[in-house]
């Protein structure tokens, strides 16, 4: 049989982020059948580039690396015609046999592109759900129209949660199906780290997560400023990178938490970071899923989390908190679940784990990539 060729299209570039770890998990366990490109908006050389080249080809579309700000927002104006221009062209080049977009309500321009050349399959991916930011009137009309794209020419729609389904493709839409975001079981396996001597004197919170609006950081540091009065014992590793790190640091030196609080590049092992760690705390604005909360309760991590998290990504070791709440009570309900759960045992049922094993969901995208959905 022929091997099926699938481009796939990333949510910006190929650094260390949760979309990108989507598609990595992909790819590496299909690509003994499946040939695989990808295109990248990022002229930028990022985390997993040198393993994706083991795969196939990386294609990039530069956009939105303007060091002017509104030269950026002008962007909008304009940015779909360098999208379609290139996506159209790989597409043409390519023969390829499905097209899976990840880059949110702009996967309508590729698919259409894709329509127009006659790609089977053609797959819009929701990863997120909508922002508290107000659009402009610009922006507003831009996914408008974009989703009217996604609705008329994406034949596959797939969400990682119900929440990020009905943000893309709308409350009515009855073909959207839910595949769960997966994670690597045997990377992210507890098992392996219990001989890792650590300093149980010390209270580990992590947070990991691009430095941005969303993730909403600087809450965060004012939560644990709160918890660290209260158990002095607190300590906070933060991992990530984005637009929002300067302004953290600030913030870290306003509250004199530098003692506190080490700030770890993105590229840090996740798993030992995770095997190291008691608590995480995931104050998301807004929130697809969050596969980093996934890859923490696999490793016995408790996780608080903001109530706009889909409760998909609870593996039984979530607690959500309203925002609304503030900072004060965050901070007192981790505190009473501390001194309440001193004792606990924090292992993952088994059957719960394998409903996001990266091995049985990469078969899913295989039957579709093949087309044996019977796709139309």
């Amino acid at each position: 049989m022929t091997r099926k060729r699938v481009l796939q299209v990333a949510y910006g570039s190929l650094a260390n982020g949760g979309i990108q770890a989507v598609i990595m998990g992909i790819v590496r366990n299909l690509a003994e059948d499946i040939d695989f490109d990808i295109l990248v908006f990022s002229s930028k050389k990022e985390y997993y580039d040198d393993e994706f080249l083991k795969y196939g080809r990386i294609f990039r579309t530069p956009i939105r690396e303007k060091k002017n700000k509104f030269l950026n927002e002008c962007e909008h104006y304009y940015r779909w015609i360098k999208i379609w221009d290139d996506c159209y062209r790989i597409l043409k080049n390519g023969n390829y046999d499905a097209i899976h977009c990840h880059n949110e309500i702009e996967s309508g321009i590729c698919t259409l592109a894709a329509h127009l050349l006659g790609v089977k399959i053609r797959i819009s991916h929701a990863h997120n759900t909508a922002s508290p930011q107000k659009d402009g009137y610009v922006k507003m009309i831009y996914k408008f129209i974009n989703k009217k794209l996604i609705d008329m020419n994406s034949n596959v729609k797939i969400g990682c949660s119900k929440k990020a389904n009905e943000y893309m493709f709308g409350k009515k839409d009855k073909k959207a199906v839910v595949i769960n975001n997966a994670i690597d079981l045997v990377k992210f396996d507890r098992t392996k780290y219990m001989l890792i001597c650590r300093d149980k004197t010390v209270l580990h919170f992590v947070h990991v997560g691009r430095y941005c609006f969303q993730k909403n950081q600087m809450f965060l540091l004012e939560v644990f400023n709160l918890i660290r009065e209260e158990l002095k014992n607190s300590r906070l590793t933060l991992v990530g990178f984005g637009e929002d790190e300067d302004m953290i640091k600030s913030k870290i030196q306003e509250l004199r938490l530098e003692g506190y609080i080490k700030m770890l590049p993105h590229d840090t092992d996740i798993p030992k970071l995770f095997a190291n760690a008691d608590y995480m705390i995931f104050p998301s604005r807004f929130e697809g899923l969050g596969i980093v909360l996934l890859e923490a309760q696999a490793m016995g991590v408790k996780c608080f989390a903001s109530s706009v998290v889909p409760p998909e990504a609870d593996m039984g070791l979530c607690t959500y908190l309203p925002l609304y709440d503030g900072a004060q009570a965050w901070a007192e309900n981790i505190i009473d679940y501390i001194k309440d759960h001193k004792d606990e045992s924090r292992e993952i049922r088994q059957e719960v784990k394998e409903q996001y094993d990266i091995r049985k969901i990469a078969q899913k995208y295989k039957a579709i990539y093949c087309n044996d959905m019977n796709v139309k």
